[in-house]
């Protein structure tokens, strides 16, 4: 039985021509030069449109720190408008102490 699951066929047709001419001589050297292949990872391919588990898990992470993200963005935006409102309301606490001294 063969396996033609972890099989890959790579046609490679350049070959490398080297022409040597002395006096009345002519020598022709061809040399077929082979392909450098790295595999970097093997694995099956699922259907069209499918994605791998840790694919879909690391989505879902993503999305989960998002929304924590976004939970900490407005809880900072209420703290800086608070703190903006405090600063204005002793601003203007103080003008008007100062006003009614004059």
């Amino acid at each position: 039985m063969n396996n033609n699951i972890n099989q890959v066929i790579i046609k490679h047709s350049v070959k490398h021509l080297v022409h040597l001419q002395m006096g009345s001589n002519r020598v022709t050297v061809r040399q077929e030069s082979s392909p450098k292949v790295n595999v970097i990872s093997l694995g099956a391919q699922g259907p069209v449109g499918s994605i791998a588990e840790n694919v879909l898990a690391m989505a879902q992470e993503a999305k989960v720190l998002a929304n924590e993200a976004k939970e900490k963005a407005i809880e900072a935006s209420q703290n800086h408008l608070s703190m903006v409102s405090n600063m204005s309301l002793t601003l203007d606490h103080y003008i008007g102490a100062i006003g009614a001294q004059e």
